[in-house]
């Protein structure tokens, strides 16, 4: 309980540090919270190295798409490996949080985590009972930086902001594994609700670089789409 005590009294002293003083001067900084619900779209593709074992396999055969493909008995006994294009496209909720602080009431770094989880449907494979209902599910963090660039005006532009992440993002979703970096691209408007909270909606876009995870799968990439409610203390 203590130590539960200790860590309200720090953050009430981080989030009134530098405010407002009685002559009205503008606040040097003050704690930064953001928490965004929303839904988000997300695409997932690679390319899978499929290999035929049987010996019955032949060398060379004709694809469902045309293609004319052939592969050699490999030194693993391997036989008619050829690649084929696999995704994924899953709709479902997200969830992020960010902490940081506010310079200036224009410039916030922070720290955030994010979680997302869509179902959908997978592209190039054949189906199995695994595939009755695909899914995907991705958790990430990592450093960001929000900025309010009208904050000092006084028009309807004040609330507008805008935020760019670089999350570690670890997740699957349709067969493929990612382990990579998140590059976020976030925009929205604010509803002042008191002095310091604010009410509003976003929109972003992410893109996917992952790391090899699957020697059989190559490669992957991916991107998503969302549109969110936040909740914002600044």
């Amino acid at each position: 309980m203590k130590r539960l005590v200790f860590l309200l009294i720090a953050l009430l002293m981080v989030s009134s540090y530098g405010e407002e003083s009685a002559s009205g001067q503008r606040r040097k900084s003050s704690f930064y919270f953001d928490a965004t619900v929303g839904m988000a779209l997300r695409h997932l593709e690679a390319v899978q190295a499929v290999h035929d074992y049987s010996e019955s396999s032949p060398a060379c055969h004709f694809e469902p798409d045309g293609r004319y493909v052939c592969g050699e008995k490999s030194s693993g006994g391997k036989y008619g490996s050829y690649e084929k294009d696999i995704g994924y496209t899953g709709f479902g909720p997200l969830f992020s949080m960010r902490l940081g602080c506010l310079i200036k009431g224009v410039v916030a770094p922070f720290a955030n985590i994010e979680f997302e989880k869509t179902g959908g449907k997978v592209h190039g494979r054949e189906k199995d009972e695994d595939d009755a209902k695909p899914r995907s599910a991705f958790l990430g963090g990592g450093p960001g930086v929000a900025i309010y660039p009208f904050s000092h005006s006084e028009g309807a532009a004040k609330n507008l902001y805008m935020v760019a992440t670089a999350n570690m993002l670890l997740g699957s979703g349709g067969g493929i594994g990612f382990l990579g970096v998140n590059v976020l691209f976030e925009a929205g408007y604010l509803f002042p609700v008191s002095e310091r909270l604010n009410f509003g909606f976003a929109a972003g876009a992410d893109l996917i670089s992952p790391g090899e995870i699957d020697d059989d799968i190559n490669d992957d990439s991916g991107y998503g789409v969302w549109v969110g409610l936040k909740f914002v203390r600044k």
